[in-house]
């Protein structure tokens, strides 16, 4: 009996199982969901904007500071005491070339100026004492000369009487002691007219050297006043009135506002693209270090106000590149720093310049540099949101999404630049703007409805 109660606890389970698959084979499987047909593909409809051909110049952006084109500054060249000083000769006042800026105490130099002047004079005089003796002992040599003729003839006629024993011995004798005196005149004339040539060109040399002297003097007296060498700013100055400074003193640094200079760095792709232009113009015989003069902006921002002068990128600076940043500092030489243009939120110049304009450049201002950068291969360009994070672009060509990757030229103002040869994009091309989902090369695309 026991037996039989536990197969019936383990038959009963098997039957149950059993009997329902039986009834569901008795009832038949779930029907299949009816198929539905796949529509064909549509196109998917995107914005697009065209291709644009740029001009073959480009704008190359940077930072940049002002700083002065030079500072002078301006040293004692005599020593004494400062007995003027200018008003204009202080901190942050602006000085014309030509001002007077000290004054040191001339006394000295006057007194210096007025002995050389008589010494000048003095050393004239003799050479006027020196030519009247060498005009006396030319007369004389010529009497002399005379005198030695008329003695010589004396002498040969007493000789002639001599041989008809007409005169005595101690007559013919006499004779040629007066000959040799005068001969013996004659050589002392000569002498002294050597000498007196000697003696006129010393004094001549003593001439030179008062000269000379009275040059320095008078030289001496100028720098007594000491006078800007151009337009400028009084940056520092160090002397004050009735102090007494010596010979090569530091008086006064002035800033140099003739013109200005913006130090500003270069990426080396920049300065590729510079030099590029440059051997495009050149015909490739530029110099291997010097950076070619091209046109640049320079832009000075107030807030939503902007102003612009004109400037030239003229030199490098410095031996090569920054070890630091890898750029290459160079020099913005901006030739009219008062000359300043407003321009509007667009861009546009002003007519008038408003009231709260900078009037110039300053030292340390900040500004940005557009350098005006002419590129001899052509170039086109699509707006900055077309490019995709990955760097490709997607073009609508005949009706079909074509993705490409072109590689960079340039990025200013908004727009990404390309070589038109190297990228492949035409004018005629339409690139793909906005977002798109699972793009694919070759897709269907249609321009959507505006």
């Amino acid at each position: 009996m026991k037996f039989l109660k536990n197969a019936l606890r383990v038959l009963l389970p098997l039957i149950l199982l059993g009997l329902g698959v039986g009834g569901f084979l008795a009832l038949g499987g779930p029907k299949p969901p009816p198929r539905k047909l796949a529509e064909p593909p549509r196109a998917v409809p995107v914005r697009t904007v065209g291709v644009e051909r740029e001009s073959g110049r480009i704008e190359i952006e940077s930072d940049g500071v002002v700083v002065p084109l030079r500072e002078v500054t301006l040293a004692a060249e005599v020593s004494g005491r400062v007995l003027r000083k200018s008003d204009s000769c202080n901190e942050g006042q602006f000085v014309r070339k030509g001002d007077v800026l000290f004054e040191i105490d001339p006394r000295d130099y006057e007194l210096d100026v007025a002995r050389l002047e008589r010494e000048l004079a003095q050393a004239a005089v003799a050479i006027e004492e020196a030519d009247a003796e060498i005009d006396q002992n030319a007369t004389s040599i010529d009497l002399s000369r005379r005198q030695v003729e008329l003695a010589h003839r004396e002498a040969s006629r007493i000789e002639g009487l001599k041989a008809g024993k007409i005169v005595t011995e101690s007559e013919h004798d006499r004779a040629l002691r007066e000959e040799l005196t005068a001969t013996n005149a004659l050589t002392m004339l000569e002498g002294q007219k050597r000498v007196l040539a000697k003696r006129r060109n010393r004094l001549l040399e003593a001439h030179a050297l008062a000269s000379s002297l009275l040059e320095r003097a008078k030289l001496d007296l100028s720098r007594t006043r000491v006078v800007a060498p151009g337009d400028g700013v009084v940056v520092e100055d160090k002397v004050e009135q009735d102090s007494f400074v010596s010979k090569g003193a530091a008086l006064v640094t002035i800033e140099d506002t003739s013109a200005a200079e913006v130090r500003t760095s270069l990426r080396m792709d920049e300065v590729a693209r510079v030099w590029s232009g440059r051997r495009a113009a050149e015909g490739g015989n530029g110099q291997g270090h010097d950076v070619p003069e091209v046109p640049a902006k320079v832009v000075f921002s107030i807030g939503e106000k902007r102003y612009e002068w004109d400037g030239m990128l003229s030199r490098q600076e410095g031996r090569g590149l920054d070890e630091k940043t890898r750029t290459l500092p160079c020099r913005v030489r901006v030739a009219e720093p008062g000359r300043v243009r407003a321009l509007d939120r667009y861009g546009a110049e002003l007519q008038e310049l408003p009231a709260d304009a900078p009037r110039s450049l300053l030292r340390g201002m900040f500004v940005e540099v557009l350098l005006q950068v002419d590129v001899p291969e052509p170039l086109v360009s699509v707006p900055q949101d077309a490019l995709r994070p990955s760097g490709e672009l997607f073009l609508m060509r005949d009706g079909k999404l074509s993705i490409v990757h072109p590689r960079q030229f340039h990025a200013a103002a908004g727009r990404i630049l390309f070589g038109e040869r190297d990228s492949g994009l035409t004018p005629d091309d339409r690139v793909v703007v906005g977002q798109m989902s699972n793009p694919r090369d070759g897709m269907d695309i249609t321009e959507a409805a505006p």
